[in-house]
């Protein structure tokens, strides 16, 4: 096994079936040319009656309520690059054999887990609306000969036994060529290599030697092999616009599909994913959303980016859709001994990923102090996926009242007599100042054009409690209560 060939056949109406839900489990035909002269080129199981070559007018007429569609590129260039996403996790080494084709190099892989790998790959492209076929062999061309012959895979050992039965069109004989041989009587490949290659040469030239090798399966070439994908992003028009959230689902789905195939063919994973809404009135809605768990799983970005697009209102109807993955290695951590894992892990970062959709990502995760001398600095870290053990306690314990902080403070008018609060007026605070401590002034990053400036006090006031109030930027806040 040293080559695959993934093939999918009736590639353009697949590829059109896939990017159009409304055409899911209906009678449906590609056809070419216009007025008289189409012709169908592709048609659905659903069209019963219906095969390639037919008169579009008779189609109908066999047919009735079958849907004729031309073919739509842009579709067939998405689902090949998800043929060929699908085909760089087999192997690095990949050629873009043709529409809906491609050959991967196996060799040097191992054999059970490529099977393995092959057979979840087709599960995953038939859920996609792209089923393939896929064969594989000792040569590239036993390979392809193999995926026109899979349901879904097939593996091919010993050559001459599974190409003795095949019909000789697999050979692609020439018209003179297939003219002749029927003649002699013979149908298939067996019956082509039970003569000898030396009396097929004598009777039929050079290119019935070619022949001869293409039906014993010994023709052997170099692949042209293609890079894989550098940048893992997509972008999709809707004619007419939109106006909900159900068709911006479908596509986001589809195209979600080929960017996590890329990245894992390429090794990565997704750590941030970044969704672009461009409106009709040429303006556009930008988000983009840390993802709670670097991965490649498509159900999990379908639930951040939905329950984003569940709360979106935008003023114009939505015309495209750009989607990019900011790619990632895919992060490795040794648990320590006596850590505890989250129990539901998926549900806890599901949650985390809907919170974060609507009070916004800096707002979600544990909070972490910067290495600054300003008071309260902090920025918000993605949680850790372990509960690390209790810190031993302090050698010396903490005294004295606890300052619980209001976030946000509080605005506050104060007025000073002598250089000290002497009375606080505001929305949710008001009173004489019995006593007050302080002033702490700090101040720092003064070589930066955000440098800051703070002077922090304590006070009681007449009518009970003591609060923290601190000036900066010449505005008062309340940053707390001490209990």
């Amino acid at each position: 096994m040293n080559y695959a060939v993934l093939l999918v056949p009736d590639f353009a109406l697949r590829a059109l079936q896939r990017s159009d839900p409304s055409l899911a489990g209906r009678a449906v035909a590609l056809v070419a040319g216009e007025g008289r002269t189409a012709r169908v080129t592709e048609a659905s199981a659903e069209a019963r009656g219906v095969a390639p070559g037919l008169a579009a007018t008779l189609a109908m007429s066999r047919c009735p309520g079958i849907v004729l569609r031309q073919r739509e590129p842009e579709s067939e260039v998405e689902a090949h690059r998800l043929l060929l996403a699908a085909a760089f996790t087999l192997s690095p080494r990949v050629e873009s054999t043709g529409s809906g084709s491609c050959t991967v190099d196996l060799r040097g892989a191992d054999r059970t887990r490529t099977e393995a790998l092959m057979r979840l790959r087709a599960a995953e492209l038939a859920a996609s609306g792209l089923p393939p076929r896929i064969g594989a062999g000792a040569t590239p061309l036993l390979a392809a000969y193999a995926a026109r012959c899979a349901e879904p895979v097939l593996v091919v050992d010993d050559a001459a036994e599974f190409l003795k039965p095949l019909p000789l069109s697999f050979a692609a004989p020439a018209p003179g060529q297939e003219a002749i041989l029927r003649g002699w009587g013979i149908m298939t490949l067996g019956g082509l290599t039970a003569l000898s290659k030396a009396e097929v040469g004598a009777r039929m030239g050079s290119e019935g030697v070619l022949l001869w090798e293409r039906a014993a399966g010994e023709t052997n070439r170099v692949l042209r092999l293609v890079e894989p994908a550098r940048s893992f992003a997509a972008q999709w028009a809707y004619e007419p616009p939109v106006e909900s959230t159900e068709p911006l689902l479908f596509k986001m789905r589809r195209f979600a599909e080929r960017i996590a195939l890329e990245l894992r063919g390429a090794g990565m994973v997704a750590e941030k994913l970044s969704l672009t809404l461009l409106l009709e009135d040429e303006t556009d809605h930008r988000r983009e959303f840390r993802l709670p768990e670097p991965g490649a799983d498509v159900e999990g970005w379908l639930r951040v980016l939905g329950g984003h697009l569940a709360t979106v209102r935008t003023e114009a109807r939505v015309t495209g859709v750009r989607l990019v993955a900011a790619p990632a290695r895919p992060p490795e951590m040794q648990e320590g001994l006596f850590d505890t894992g989250l129990r539901d892990g998926a549900s806890f970062w599901e949650n985390l990923a809907r919170v974060a959709a609507i009070v916004g990502d800096d707002r979600v995760g544990t909070p972490e102090l910067l290495d600054t001398h300003r008071p309260d600095a902090f920025v918000m870290r993605r949680p850790l996926e372990s509960v690390t053990p209790r810190l031993a306690e302090p050698v010396h314990p903490a005294c004295g009242p606890t300052l619980r902080r209001f976030r946000p403070p509080w605005p506050v008018e104060v007025s000073c007599e002598g250089g000290m609060p002497a009375r606080l007026e505001g929305g949710r605070l008001e009173g004489r100042v019995r006593a007050a401590l302080g002033p702490w002034r700090a101040s720092g990053d003064w070589w930066k054009p955000e440098n800051w400036e703070q002077e922090t006090w304590q006070v009681e006031l007449s009518g009970g409690g003591i609060y923290q109030i601190a000036r900066s930027a010449g505005a008062w806040r309340v940053e707390g209560m001490l209990d």
